[in-house]
């Protein structure tokens, strides 16, 4: 099965991502890969800022056990939580960046493209080191 987009490297920093009858031509960016890694902390700080409100702590999250006479600490609900948040916030990023380049969100881009789903983890991998120049040449 082909693939119904193509991700081109025309320069350094400089693509084209082509599908159907469209094409974009589109830079990488610093502000983009700042985009990028700011959304980690972001999710954290709106994770631990909704988990105040409901009057829950970080350390509420850690589940402690104590089995002969050892302590043992399970952090999965934390890890879990903090998962949630981070790939909500990054995705977020990632649409935003999308409508700057494209003119439309992410999931409007992922329609018009018409990825299934199991095709859109790859799109959105190899749109992602294009966008932050992280492309093998």
């Amino acid at each position: 099965m082909s693939k119904k987009y193509e991700i081109i490297k025309n320069g350094t920093d400089d693509y084209t991502l082509k599908y159907k009858d469209k094409e974009f031509n589109f830079k990488t960016e610093l502000k983009i890969m700042a985009k990028m890694q700011n959304a980690n902390k972001k999710a954290r700080t709106k994770m631990v800022m909704d988990l105040t409100k409901q009057g829950i702590s970080m350390k509420d999250l850690t589940i402690e056990k104590k089995e002969n006479g050892k302590t043992y600490l399970d952090n999965s609900n934390k890890v879990e939580i903090e998962k949630a948040y981070i790939d909500d916030e990054t995705t977020n990023v990632f649409s935003e960046i999308c409508e700057e380049k494209f003119g439309m969100d992410l999931t409007t881009l992922v329609l018009d493209i018409d990825l299934k789903e199991d095709e859109m983890e790859q799109f959105a991998t190899e749109l992602i080191q294009a966008l932050t120049g992280k492309t093998p040449s």
